[in-house]
């Protein structure tokens, strides 16, 4: 009775590069192998098999329909592979790696900047990549594989809503504030009541803004009007209409904390609950994850990271 003969990983991850290169010299090029090596490969499957696997012509080669019948398998231990070398990678730590970031557009801005420049000073092998998301399209994101960790404005319980089977803590605490320049009547104000708003000369963000929305809503409550006097495109344009005078405007304390500081612009708290919101952060548990991600965590609730006034207990 005739032994039958064996069907090696090797076998099959040549006939995967060969499928996909079209030709036995890009095949071996591809796999760091010589042409004859990668031949006598698929030679050998094909004495398994019993029938050829490839047809020569000039241009290349082309599968045969049995090669074709064992291609989806040839391919499953290319995945397979890579996702044992990925899995090693992890394995071995912070030598090397991506760690892969997706932010809410304040949060991209002005707030991880500094958090990555100090990851990067201690983990300088791992790449940084960062997206803009909204919360919705960071936790679809983050399920679908397409990123690590993700940091976005909203409450914890509606981002466990999006995604359950994560780790989601509230990082800090974020408001959206009335910012003046120092000539405004209201620049050496600490806190206004709502109301006190009521026919303020304002800058207004562009339609479709979720800080706009924000103020809107807060204004119907209360029943209050603003004259827009002028209306400008991002944040950025909105604090230098505010510097040149145009009027107040509405932003998040994280956006203009340099400006304030440096004394150029004033932010006034407004006694309103709605305009509070927080960072939060999401990623999935731990073994799930990189070891970069939890460093990354450790980095952002470290006391040193923010303004004290802005953490949260855990």
């Amino acid at each position: 009775m005739t032994t039958p003969k064996i069907v090696t990983p090797h076998h099959l991850i040549a006939l995967a590069s060969v499928a996909s290169s079209g030709s036995l010299t890009a095949a071996s090029t591809a796999l760091g192998k010589t042409q004859p090596a990668v031949s006598a490969q698929l030679k050998q499957l094909s004495d398994a098999v019993g029938t050829p696997l490839v047809t020569r012509h000039r241009y290349g080669v082309t599968l045969t329909p049995a090669a074709e019948t064992l291609l989806p398998y040839a391919q499953a231990c290319v995945r397979a592979l890579e996702g044992a070398e990925l899995a090693l990678r992890r394995l071995r730590g912070l030598e090397e790696g991506t760690l892969r970031v997706l932010a809410s557009t304040s949060v991209a801005v002005y707030l991880l900047p500094p958090v990555l420049a100090a990851f990067h000073a201690r983990f300088p092998a791992i790449e940084l990549r960062m997206t803009r998301h909204n919360a919705e399209e960071a936790m679809s994101a983050l399920k679908r594989g397409e990123g690590d960790i993700a940091l976005v404005r909203g409450p914890a319980s509606e981002l466990t809503a999006l995604g359950s089977n994560f780790v989601i803590r509230t990082l800090v605490r974020d408001e959206t504030m009335l910012v003046v320049s120092r000539r405004h009547s209201l620049a050496r104000r600490r806190k206004v009541r709502v109301e006190q708003l009521d026919g303020i000369e304002i800058v207004s963000r562009e339609p479709g803004s979720a800080t706009r929305a924000l103020v809107e809503r807060m204004a119907m409550r209360a029943n209050i009007n603003f004259k827009v006097k002028f209306q400008t495109v991002g944040v950025e344009a909105l604090k230098e209409a505010i510097l040149q005078g145009f009027g107040a405007g509405f932003l998040s304390r994280l956006a203009v904390q340099r400006e304030v500081e440096a004394g150029t612009l004033s932010a006034v708290h407004i006694d309103a609950p709605e305009l509070m919101q927080h960072i939060t952060i999401a990623y999935p548990a731990l073994g799930q994850s990189p070891p970069a991600v939890q460093k990354l965590v450790e980095i952002l609730r470290s006391p040193e990271t923010y303004d004290p006034k802005s953490r949260l207990s855990s």
